[in-house]
């Protein structure tokens, strides 16, 4: 009976995907649990009816209209006391249902918790980690929903996540820093509500997430909020951090706080006719500036969108409704910084929560050697370290130039660290590095790799010269 409970909720979210935002907010606080009846009932039958013909359908229809019922119950009473709080304290904040998806047909997604946004701004002050007074009337409102108990088993499997997230303003180090000591306050009300400390855990995202554009005054204080994620059970909860630590939906906007200075008209029309990627660098193309270090033969970089999508990931999580990465646009690396997010520590022990993360590697990105010639220049960046779980960076990357390499003239000009962030799409990884080194003759590159067979499909470095930022093509080659 469990089992067809599940099955019936599982089939309930499937009509829920084509909702926008609003209108999830709207269907939860004003129609939940007639939306889930319906959805439970419709869902059940179906599944009742594959299992066991027009019988199963009937059982199967009653035991998803109950399910869905009841979980449409919760939703709408949730919701509603949301909607109360947030006019109360006059908050930014949506509530919306957490899913995860499989990938195959027949296994329908499941209900797995909920995620509520609350943009933070009145919560804290600049560069604190304390409550406003305000803030500590208002958390302590969403503390005492969440805190809520039906008595069930599956009550006391709940986990909570608070994750805190700051604007791009700041170095990234300082950011991640004051958005964990925020999410460990958060968490802390939670705890005095009465939800156990072994159940609650927070982390610190700073810059790392942004939804909406740092390099606007206006726009980038949405990016200051408290993220308060309610999962099924623990191994919900760490998959639900993983599906978050790389996840290309975050690069529809930048980490930099301010923008890159903007090229001529002249040259904005020149760049505009031909793609971000060429696919044959030309040394002629554009005029070269002494400032440039090295020429690469690139030409002016027309905005700051790389151009390319990465199909999103058909396993894992998502939330209603699904923000696919491949309908948002990806910016390149120049309107970027490095990404840093801590790890989900345990409110009660102060403890990183297990992972159970492994050192296995994609195949053909164990630690090897990529280089390729630009403008007759070897660029070679070594090592590219891919794990398998979640595409993440296993060792930090460094990249060298040989200027002239196919001449008698040819020079090594050193070796410079760089900072590696990954996004993994279902299909291939975005490979962002960032040269870390001032004097270098690159600023950043994107390199998008196939997951498949070892081979990088796409790339682009990007260098200054005359105050300009420069893009050319550069798609490495495994040594």
């Amino acid at each position: 009976m469990r089992r067809a409970l599940s099955l019936s909720l599982l089939a309930s979210t499937i009509a829920l995907t084509s909702c926008s935002s609003t209108q999830m907010d709207s269907l939860g606080r004003d129609h939940g649990t007639a939306v889930l009846c319906g959805v439970g009932l419709l869902g059940g039958a179906l599944l009742g009816a594959a299992a066991g013909g027009k019988k199963g359908a009937l059982v199967g229809a009653a035991v998803g209209t109950a399910a869905g019922c009841y979980a449409g119950s919760r939703w709408q009473s949730h919701m509603q006391e949301l909607d109360r709080i947030a006019k109360e304290e006059g908050l930014q904040l949506s509530s919306i249902p957490l899913q995860i998806v499989n990938n195959n047909p027949g296994i329908k997604p499941i209900e797995a918790g909920l995620v509520t946004q609350v943009e933070s701004e009145s919560m804290f002050d600049t560069g604190s980690d304390q409550l406003t007074a305000s803030g500590i009337r208002a958390v302590g409102k969403l503390a005492a929903v969440y805190s809520k108990s039906d008595g069930s088993p599956a009550n006391a499997q709940r986990r909570f996540l608070v994750v805190g997230h700051t604007d791009a303003t700041g170095t990234a180090q300082f950011n991640q820093g004051l958005s964990e000591r925020r999410a460990r306050t958060v968490g802390r009300m939670l705890r005095d509500a009465g939800i156990a400390a072994n159940a609650i855990y927070y982390q610190g995202a700073g810059s790392a997430r942004p939804i909406a554009d740092n390099a606007d005054a206006l726009q980038r204080g949405r990016n200051r909020r408290v993220e308060i994620v309610e999962t099924t059970s623990e191994d919900v909860l760490i998959k639900r951090i993983a599906s978050e630590q790389n996840n290309a939906r975050y690069l529809s906007y930048g980490t930099a706080s301010e923008r890159k200075p903007v090229v001529s008209a002249r040259t904005q029309t020149k760049a505009a006719s031909a793609p971000l990627v060429k696919a044959t660098p030309a040394p002629a193309a554009v005029s070269k500036g002494a400032s440039a270090l090295v020429d690469f033969g690139g030409v002016p970089a027309a905005g700051d969108l790389l151009g390319y999508n990465l199909k999103p990931m058909a396993d894992g999580f998502s939330l209603i409704p699904t923000a696919r990465a491949a309908d948002l646009p990806i910016r390149s690396c120049e309107a970027d910084k490095p990404r840093e997010s801590g790890a989900a520590l345990s409110l009660a022990t102060g403890q990183p929560l297990a992972e159970h993360a492994t050192r296995d590697f994609l195949p053909g990105y164990n630690n090897r050697v990529w280089a390729n010639t630009v403008n007759g220049n070897l660029v070679t960046l070594s090592p590219v370290s891919i794990l398998r779980d979640g595409a993440a960076v296993g060792t930090q990357p460094f990249i060298q130039v040989v200027t002239g390499y196919q001449t008698a003239q040819k020079k090594t000009l050193g070796k410079f660290n760089a900072i590696a962030n990954t996004y993994e799409g279902q299909d291939e990884v975005l490979y962002r590095v960032f040269v870390s080194d001032d004097k270098a003759p690159i600023s950043c590159m994107d390199i998008v790799f196939s997951k498949g067979d070892a081979k990088a499909n796409q790339g682009s470095l990007y260098y200054p010269d005359n105050g300009q930022n420069y893009t050319a093509r550069f798609v490495p080659i495994r040594s």
